[in-house]
């Protein structure tokens, strides 16, 4: 049996053990507690309550680097100011417009913070500029001659291409001008550092036209041929004309060859030989000319043909079969069917030639008028337009002299006739240089108002018969003369 003191002991000790279990357990209630409480991180003061940035103002603005282009210019390109708030944005955007503006290559921006604010330097570097046009070695043509032809003019932005163009441009017009031999360097112009343009001149001898030939001419004589071509001995061997340009000559080649072909002559080749002498300064110009065989008309047909006699146009035209072929000829004969369609109000038919080579029989061709008749017309109003304040009745001294009347069908023959008759009273002016001169028009028909004739009558103006049928108005512009006194059966001009 145990003694009390023993079972207080063990009473003590249980007692003791729980205590200290139920405090192990409340403090670790109290830290699983703590540990699910979200964080929570300390109070700080709302962005807005922060004081603002100070942003600097600008203490000053400065251009470097300039040497033509004057401070003022350049400043007229920027939005950065003194006294204004820095802005890096304004400042790219300075940089841009100046860079876009063709003055400068490049563009380069420097900050530094000083005491009353922020210093902007532009260090600005110039495109470099044309300051003076030189030309060295030249005789035979002057230095205004050749600054005018070079296209380079004082102030132009200098770089490699212009020049170059322009030294290609000299060049050109040298031998334009009986220097083939010419040679243009570039002395200055072609580099950066550079600021005039600067042409090394050779011009070469001189070149000129001492004779011109012609060799296997039957057809034409040699006289005749002159009359075609450009290229021609200068008077005098020396004065006036007679210089040698490669360009003209190329072109003589092709006239001739046109010419030979407005004859039938469709195979003619021509060719051309070049032959200086010692001095290289003397030229013989020499064309050859293979004429081949001259082409004759086999057959003569008009096609479209709807409202003449088919063997009457055929037989009004100067070009036959059987003959040989002629180009002035055969537009002649367009010109004539023109006008017997525009006689009978086709004013605008088409009349197209056609020649037909044959494979069967070679030198012959077939000629074909292709015509597109259109729609026949007839006179609508005639509008009277004098130039100047002038009474009412010096309308009728024109339409006087006129042979078209409202009504009748257009007749192209009969407009130009009364275009002549105008002419010849010496009561206008006849001028063509000047545009003063009598002038019949026939108004398209897109710019024809025949829904407003019965309705609407003006000074100077006849009326036509009826709306509905196709009518074109006839224009009437005079200048009266005013020294003339002319008499009418209307009475006076003046």
């Amino acid at each position: 049996m145990l003694s009390r003191t023993r079972t207080s002991w063990l009473v003590e000790r249980v007692v003791l053990s729980l205590v200290v279990a139920a405090f192990c357990t409340f403090i670790f209630g109290i830290s699983t507690l703590v540990a699910q409480q979200p964080y929570a991180p300390p109070l700080s003061a709302a962005p807005e309550q922060l004081p603002a940035p100070q942003t600097p103002l600008i203490a000053a603005v400065r251009i470097t680097g300039n040497e033509t282009v004057k401070p003022d210019t350049i400043l007229s390109y920027l939005h950065t100011r003194k006294d204004r708030q820095f802005d890096a944005e304004t400042l790219q955007a300075d940089k841009r417009r100046l860079t876009s503006s063709g003055l400068f290559r490049e563009v380069r921006i420097y900050t530094q913070q000083a005491a009353a604010g922020m210093v902007v330097t532009f260090e600005v570097f110039e495109r470099p500029t044309i300051r003076t046009i030189e030309f060295r070695g030249n005789r035979g043509i002057t230095d205004r001659t050749l600054g005018k032809q070079c296209g380079l003019t004082v102030g132009d932005s200098l770089n490699f291409y212009a020049i170059e163009e322009a030294r290609r441009k000299v060049e050109d017009y040298y031998r334009s001008k009986g220097f083939p031999k010419v040679e243009i360097g570039i002395l200055e112009g072609d580099k950066p550092e550079h600021r005039s343009a600067v042409f090394a001149v050779a011009e070469g001898p001189l070149q000129r036209i001492a004779k011109v030939k012609f060799v296997g001419n039957t057809f034409v004589s040699a006289k005749r041929l002159e009359t075609q071509i450009q290229s021609k001995p200068g008077y005098f061997y020396y004065f006036l004309r007679g210089k040698v340009e490669r360009s003209k000559i190329e072109a003589d080649v092709e006239k001739l060859t046109d010419y030979y072909r407005t004859f039938g002559f469709f195979k003619a080749r021509i060719s051309r030989e070049m032959e200086f002498d010692d001095n290289n300064k003397w030229l013989t110009l020499k064309f050859v000319i293979d004429e081949g065989p001259q082409f004759i008309v086999r057959n003569v047909s008009v096609i479209g043909n709807s409202t003449f006699d088919t063997t009457a146009l055929q037989a009004s035209l100067n070009l036959q079969s059987g003959e040989y072929f002629n180009r002035g000829e055969m537009n002649r004969d367009v010109n004539t069917l023109r006008d017997v369609y525009g006689g009978q109000g086709y004013i605008f038919a088409d009349v197209k030639a056609e020649p037909r080579f044959s494979f069967d029989d070679p030198g012959e061709l077939d000629l074909v008028y292709n015509v597109t008749q259109g729609e026949q017309f007839r006179v609508g109003r005639i509008n009277v337009h004098i130039s100047g304040e002038f009474p009412h009745t010096r309308e009728s001294v024109i339409l006087d002299r006129l042979s078209i009347r409202p009504g009748d069908i257009v007749d192209i023959r009969e407009v130009r006739s009364s275009e002549r008759r105008l002419k010849a009273s010496q009561l206008f002016e006849t001028d063509p240089q000047s545009g003063k001169e009598p002038r019949v028009v026939i108004r398209p028909p897109e710019l024809n108002d025949t829904r407003g004739i019965a309705q609407q009558q003006g000074p100077g103006t006849v009326r036509g018969q009826s709306p509905d049928r196709r009518e074109l108005d006839i224009d009437v512009y005079v200048d009266p003369a005013p020294s003339q006194i002319a008499p009418s059966r209307y009475g006076r001009l003046r």
